[in-house]
């Protein structure tokens, strides 16, 4: 490009630029005279609001004095009525009150007047029936007097006799009491009376289904556990026993109290009945504690509340035959156990339930899905069915009723026989 041209170029360029500038110089100077503008107009508006906010306040103050002059007067006028009528109102208040005492004074002398003589009337006719009652009332004493005296004779005569009767029952309980104590003495009855409280718990609180009774629960050992109750296994069909047996230490639990009471040698008895109920546990462990086939534990059985009492005062002495794997019990130690182990059966029961019904759930939903397959491809079916017999309908019958439209029609009724169509009104 020849030089001429660039510097024609450059030239207009700057005109160009020149131009800008004094547009933009004359658009500022424009805007400063519109903002000046602006802010004497705002100081107009802003006087003026000024100006009328003065003259509404002057106003309303004006306005409020003579309202508050208003009220004054008309509270002065209503404080001078109503005490004048406050006036007239005591005065007649006064008047009628005056007049009411005065009738009821009269009135009160009348009726006391009255009222005294009936009291005296009435004094004197009590005095004339309380003689009368009085000797009816000392007749009646010392019949009844008689009465009761004999009776009290027979009652006591008749207490006497029982006294006698119950001497001789009393030596009949202390002749049991004797054959008992001597029943108990021995370990064998002393461990039967054990088995059947404990039994008698069992049956109470379990079905017959969860306890086995009298079965060996260690392998190759012929000892067997007086009841064994049925516990969940790890498997299912399969179950856990957890043995119980009773025990019952009656010479040395005994010796304790007789201590007791004596208050000598306390301390050798407890420890002797410890040392007892110790080898009770380390037996019952031995013979019949046999995991897997059992649990890691077993139950001895106390059948007095009094001796479990004695054992568990001492927690110590019980944890340490807890972590042996003895749990001691007594009778509503051990009726709270097993209500909480058939809780625990129902609530295993429960949930096996549910593990079934969230199956057949399942097993729903599978076939639901299937049917629900199926029966889109039947619906996909059907449509297109409609489908063609509408076009059936309507496409071939507009085609054959064109192709028909010139012929005429038959008016015979024997059109059907014709056509080899069945009547309507056959079969």
């Amino acid at each position: 490009m020849p030089d001429y041209i660039m510097i024609v170029l450059l030239l207009v360029s700057i005109a160009i630029l020149a131009l800008l500038v004094v547009v933009l110089m004359h658009s500022f100077r424009n805007f400063r005279r519109f903002e000046d503008a602006l802010l004497h107009i705002k100081d107009d508006l802003m006087q003026e609001i000024s100006n009328r906010n003065r003259e509404f306040r002057e106003e309303l103050d004006a306005k409020l004095d003579r309202l508050r002059d208003s009220q004054t007067n008309m509270f002065d006028a209503n404080r001078v009525y109503t005490q004048k009528a406050l006036t007239a109102m005591s005065k007649d208040t006064q008047d009628a009150l005056h007049n009411f005492l005065r009738h009821t004074s009269d009135g009160m002398e009348k009726i006391r007047s009255g009222v005294d003589e009936k009291l005296t009337s009435i004094q004197m006719s009590n005095v004339k029936k309380l003689d009368e009652m009085q000797k009816v009332v000392d007749e009646k004493l010392e019949k009844t007097l008689e009465t009761r005296l004999q009776k009290s004779f027979e009652a006591v005569s008749t207490q006497l006799e029982s006294v006698n009767r119950g001497l001789g029952e009393m030596k009949t309980v202390a002749q049991s009491v004797g054959s008992l104590s001597r029943i108990l003495s021995g370990s064998k009855s002393r461990g039967i009376l054990g088995e059947v409280q404990l039994g008698q718990i069992i049956e109470d609180m379990l079905p017959s289904q969860l306890y086995d009774r009298e079965v060996p629960t260690k392998n190759g050992s012929t000892a067997r556990v007086e009841y064994a109750v049925k516990l969940p296994g790890t498997e299912e069909n399969q179950h856990v026993y957890l043995p119980i047996d009773a025990k019952f230490p009656l010479e040395t639990y005994e010796r304790l109290l007789d201590c007791y009471e004596s208050g000598e040698d306390v301390e050798t008895a407890r420890k002797a009945l410890y040392a007892r109920v110790k080898a009770f546990a380390k037996d019952i462990r031995d013979k019949y504690v046999s995991p897997p086939e059992t649990t890691h534990f077993a139950v001895m059985f106390l059948p007095t509340e009094g001796l479990y009492a004695e054992i568990a005062r001492e927690a110590a002495f019980f944890d340490g035959l807890r972590q042996d794997g003895i749990i001691i019990a007594g009778p509503t130690t051990l009726s709270a156990m097993l209500n909480s182990l058939q809780l625990g059966f129902k609530t295993l029961q429960i949930q096996k339930g549910a593990a079934d019904i969230e199956k057949t759930l399942g097993a729903v939903k599978k076939e639901f899905g299937n049917f629900e397959t199926v029966l889109a491809k039947a619906h996909q079916r059907i449509t297109q069915a409609g489908t063609e017999i509408e076009n059936l309908v309507g496409t071939r019958t507009r085609a054959i009723n064109r192709s028909l439209r010139e012929v005429q029609i038959y008016t015979g009724d024997d059109s059907r026989q014709l056509l080899g169509l069945a009547d309507e009104n056959d079969g």
